[in-house]
């Protein structure tokens, strides 16, 4: 399998988190405004299995998976804008939040989805806003507790597809 940094790697600029509006299909896929940074965490569980037969070390089974969605921005106030207000509003709705982190392309001051790197559901369970002394702008970062899987999305999907492939094909083929 070759590498090519140019096309293999993504910059952290041309990734944003997206809140999911309305139906599956036919819905839109809102960025979070003036958003800074952006992560997913996935974490595993571990059962501990040690016992007297392990000796001096460890030993443990993997248990159930969970993830953390974050993301950091500069605060605005514009009507409409996922930033501190209405995110306020969907924490205090208690309700289940579907999201997508992925590329974006923008055209005309209008920001949209390119293609999801992974897409799942959340409750958001943290949410702050910063507001420093002088003249700094007013920032909000807020967490998300996943709901059940983590699934990848069309871009990673895609990727998964195309190393697949490559691997797999017989020798002098795809070259």
């Amino acid at each position: 399998m070759t590498y090519k940094a140019s096309v293999d790697q993504l910059t952290g600029d041309k990734v944003m988190l997206f809140i999911h509006e309305g139906e599956d299909v036919g819905g839109k896929d809102v960025p979070i405004a003036y958003g800074t940074s952006c992560s997913v965490e996935v974490s595993a569980e571990t059962i501990d299995t040690t016992s007297k037969m392990s000796g001096n070390w460890k030993e443990f089974l993997t248990g159930q998976l969970s993830y953390t969605i974050s993301s950091d921005s500069l605060t605005s106030f514009a009507e409409g804008h996922y930033s501190f207000a209405k995110l306020m509003e969907l924490m205090v709705a208690r309700a289940p939040v579907k999201f997508k982190l992925g590329k974006w392309t923008e055209s005309g001051g209008d920001y949209s989805l390119e293609s999801a790197i992974v897409e799942g559901e959340g409750v958001i369970t943290q949410l702050t806003m910063t507001a420093g002394q002088g003249s700094e702008i007013c920032t909000s970062s807020f967490s998300m507790t996943g709901l059940g899987e983590l699934a990848p999305g069309a871009a990673a999907a895609a990727a998964s597809t195309l190393a697949f492939t490559q691997s797999s094909e017989p020798a002098g083929e795809g070259e």
